[in-house]
């Protein structure tokens, strides 16, 4: 069974991409190991986690704190680096920038064929962390995409800035999850559970500045007649727990594996879906959970300026509102008395994702991407 090495920047919580791919390259034959970046220092070193056989590595490294992550990732790589030399496989595949030099490395050292996976443009996306070095870093993320075997990415506006230098555009393949996960569910269960009641509006993901999480938590109470559910851990995890303790509104589950929040999205009336448009890379980008609404039925809540909210406009699939959060309760507490409204937009935006995001459609991208590197194979 031939076997690809993939390479992360986190601890893997799992991280929702990279189990979507490797969910589908296990089905298709390949076996997966992972190489995981434990900052935490608090996961499990070795396991069999699903499909994947993970690997996890120091050294601890402190969230959103650039130059710790800068000194610190080299070593990362270095140990990657030996723990690699003792593993066989047939493929390298590195998820994100931070990832991509030592994917290099490894594939010149071994002769393995290496696939680079973009989650986002790495340089924009710390562009506010790091200021004017993100220039010469933008030059070397597009350098070294264009010397990967094969590159894929999340939206056709990444795959055309990172198609300088090469002789075949990068391929899509958005994170879209399986809608089995609503096999055999039921909404009222699934509400019932995390007691979410009245007009229920979800932000599942990151909980990171620029993602509209303080606002958000701020923003209502239970005069509003609204419940806030949020899942997902970060930086600002702390002040969402803080918050729960004293809005009754607001529902914080800690994290949920792609499968339940695929329900907890089903089960939403809205999904909030807010980046920072002041960010070059949120611009570009397609939000997972944009991706996850559309494909069980539900409109979205999105920034003005991204190119996905010109989409949503098109499809008329969510709401799209300036980033400033009296604009947000006013757009929420009007859909929340206009329901028709909303059924509305959930439908054409799960047409719109059998259009142009359904997983097969990129499940496919993917696999044709693993077949050019079989035929790159020494």
């Amino acid at each position: 069974m031939p076997s690809t090495l993939m390479l992360l920047s986190n601890p893997h919580r799992p991280d929702p991409r990279v189990l979507l791919e490797a969910r589908a390259l296990r089905e298709a034959g390949y076996d997966i190991k992972l190489i995981a970046w434990d900052r935490e220092g608090r996961w499990v070193p070795e396991a069999r986690e699903g499909p994947i056989d993970v690997l996890r590595l120091g050294p601890k490294c402190p969230a959103r704190n650039a130059p710790k992550i800068l000194a610190r990732l080299p070593r990362f790589w270095l140990k990657a680096l030996g723990a690699a030399r003792k593993l066989d496989f047939d493929f390298v595949h590195a998820h994100d920038f931070d990832t991509l030099p030592l994917g290099m490395a490894i594939s010149k050292l071994t002769g393995k064929p290496l696939l680079y996976d973009a989650h986002e443009l790495y340089s924009k996306m710390v562009e506010n962390d790091i200021g004017p070095l993100s220039k010469p870093m933008w030059s070397w993320e597009r350098s070294c995409a264009g010397r990967a075997d094969e590159v894929i990415t999340v939206s056709d506006a990444l795959a055309s800035e990172l198609a300088g230098g090469r002789t075949r555009r990068p391929r899509v393949v958005t994170t879209s999850q399986s809608t089995s996960a609503l096999d055999g569910a039921n909404i009222a269960d699934v509400r019932g559970k995390y007691g979410l009641r009245g007009f229920v509006i979800s932000y599942l993901g990151s909980l990171e500045p620029g993602r509209f999480v303080e606002e958000y938590i701020s923003s209502f109470g239970p005069q509003d007649r609204v419940t806030l559910v949020v899942a997902g851990s970060g930086t600002l995890e702390g002040a969402v727990s803080k918050a729960a303790l004293h809005n009754p509104a607001l529902k914080y589950i800690g994290t949920v594996d792609a499968d339940e929040a695929m329900r907890i999205t089903w089960a939403s009336d809205l999904v909030l879906a807010m980046m920072d448009p002041s960010n070059p890379n949120n611009v570009v980008g397609t939000p997972g959970k944009i991706i996850n609404a559309m494909a069980v039925g539900r409109p979205v809540l999105t920034t003005e300026g991204l190119d996905i909210s010109a989409r949503i406009r098109e499809a008329n699939a969510g709401i799209v509102v300036p980033w400033d959060k009296g604009a947000v309760v006013e757009a929420v507490l009007k859909a929340s008395a206009n329901p028709e409204e909303l059924k509305r937009m959930g439908k054409s935006g799960r047409e719109f994702y059998d259009q142009k995001y359904s997983w097969e459609r990129s499940k496919s991208e993917l696999i044709k991407a693993y077949q050019a590197l079989e035929a790159r194979k020494p």
